[in-house]
């Protein structure tokens, strides 16, 4: 007897749960003010690998090393004149060639012919957050150069809303 009204409970409570589960998808997708109800979408990671090339080439070198965007064994920071590219694409290891201008946003990029081969990529963590999309449709990019700090946090991400990103995602 007691088993069984432990299930009817949970039952009722799995109800309920479905419920406001299904009400606050109503109040998200009227526009309404769902406040602590809302839906938020899962996070999902996507690994950015350039879809090609324009025609364009330039030369350059990547003696500046690793990319300081994206901590990846094929990312690493480059430069052609006075123009920084961070990050830049290897297709393998101690390759002549790179693409670089290429992000999620714009993934045809240009061909950089190295000086030199490139170096061994030290072992990479694929830890560094590159680009966010936030809730609203707001892009994110990691700031790679000198930023600032609000309460010990750098300012790790500048937004296409005129905003920064505090600290790690």
């Amino acid at each position: 007897m007691q088993s069984g009204r432990i299930r009817s409970i949970i039952a009722s409570i799995v109800v309920l749960c479905s419920g406001m589960a299904l009400a606050s998808g109503r109040v998200s997708a009227q526009g309404g003010n769902a406040g602590a109800m809302s839906v938020v979408p899962a996070t999902k990671v996507i690994v950015f690998h350039p879809a090609g090339t324009t025609k364009s080439s330039v030369k350059g070198n990547c003696d500046m090393s690793e990319s300081a965007a994206l901590d990846r064994a094929d990312a690493w920071r480059c430069a052609a004149g006075n123009i920084i590219y961070d990050p830049c694409f290897s297709a393998k290891a101690h390759a002549t060639t790179v693409i670089c201008d290429a992000t999620p946003l714009k993934p045809v990029g240009i061909t950089l012919t190295l000086s030199k081969p490139l170096p061994t990529h030290l072992p990479a963590h694929g830890r560094q957050v590159w680009f966010l999309k936030l809730g609203d449709g707001t892009i994110c990019s990691f700031l790679t150069g000198a930023t600032g700090a609000v309460s010990g946090q750098r300012l790790n991400y500048g937004c296409t809303n005129q905003n920064y990103v505090l600290g790690d995602p």
